[in-house]
């Protein structure tokens, strides 16, 4: 018999390969250049990242046993069909959590601390303009933190021992926190927050979420962060906030289409600071993806449970 194939569809760090290669055959286009193209019909695993796995591509791709999300975001995986076709979906839930928070912080101290402007003057030049670029001191500040998960309840511990702000939190599914003061009403924390960082997953609920109206309820003074989901954003709406002076700032890694086109309005838009979806791929994190991703495939493979199931009600 021969080795099941697994289709790994976007660059992975190579230890997950390794872990791969002495029991699968590996198809990843990407090695020479090529298409990703559709998933092979003998495919019995996948591994993604951002590649969109529907409905239509598992009914091609017949033999499929596995499929392995490399990171946390599942919602270009459609899980709900996978699940009624009995295939297991992976996930790495804690893997880039401490990335992404050290990035969300990243983006909070650059805002804070105006760097992007106090580096572009510089380079032009306008070393005299500094008196313009003064920080806002975060000590004592309150950090507003909606979704206190994984990686929302380390930029809590961080912000507040680190930096000494107060947190607040909105989380319906979170009832205790040793760090953040709980808040049942997404309003009040918009209102009291000195910088908003979001770290929700994608769903019917958290689409669009973050619009004008949520957008006047922060102070004109306020920072934005979003380090989760860029539909959770109405992206027109916060371009529009930064434009007419209703909110100090913004800080983005993620986008509602990616890459955002040439004339996406957060690219003209003043005091934001933009990372291209960056904030998972630290070396350790993209170790720590790849090879729980692959272990999580040879686990189903070779019949045993896998550690991180996102649907393990159909699992034996």
């Amino acid at each position: 018999m021969g080795k099941p194939v697994v289709f790994v569809s976007e660059p992975i760090n190579p230890l997950g390969l390794e872990i791969l290669s002495p029991h699968c055959h590996c198809i990843a286009p990407w090695h020479d250049g090529s298409e990703t193209g559709e998933i092979p019909e003998a495919a019995e695993a996948i591994m993604v990242r951002t590649y969109s796995v529907t409905a239509e591509r598992m009914e091609a791709a017949s033999r499929l046993r596995v499929i392995a999300k490399h990171g946390v975001g599942i919602d270009n995986i459609d899980v709900a069909s996978a699940t009624a076709r009995r295939i297991p979906v992976l996930w790495t839930p804690e893997a880039n959590a401490d990335a992404v928070a050290q990035h969300a912080l990243a983006l909070m101290l650059g805002l804070a601390n105006r760097l992007a402007g106090a580096d572009e003057a510089l380079r032009g030049g306008r070393f005299l303009e500094r008196l313009d670029f003064g920080s806002v001191e975060l000590t004592g500040r309150v950090l507003g933190i909606i979704g206190l998960g994984r990686i929302g309840s380390r930029v809590a511990r961080r912000a507040h021992l680190g930096l000494g702000m107060e947190i607040l939190a909105y989380d319906p599914f979170i009832d205790a926190s040793d760090v953040a003061t709980l808040v049942d009403d997404l309003g009040e924390l918009l209102s009291r927050a000195d910088v908003v960082t979001l770290h929700v997953p994608l769903t019917d609920e958290t689409r669009g979420f973050i619009n004008a109206s949520a957008l006047a309820h922060m102070k004109p003074t306020a920072f934005l962060v979003n380090t989760s989901r860029g539909p959770v954003i109405d992206e027109e709406a916060l371009a529009q906030a930064l434009t007419d002076g209703g909110l100090a700032g913004a800080g983005i890694d993620v986008f509602r289409n990616e890459p955002p086109a040439p004339d996406h309005p957060f690219l003209t838009a003043p005091r934001v600071i933009l990372t291209p979806h960056v904030a998972g791929l630290s070396d350790q994190a993209l170790v720590r993806v790849a090879t729980e991703a692959a272990q999580g495939i040879l686990d189903v493979l070779q019949g045993r449970r896998p550690a991180s199931p996102v649907n393990p009600e159909i699992l034996p």
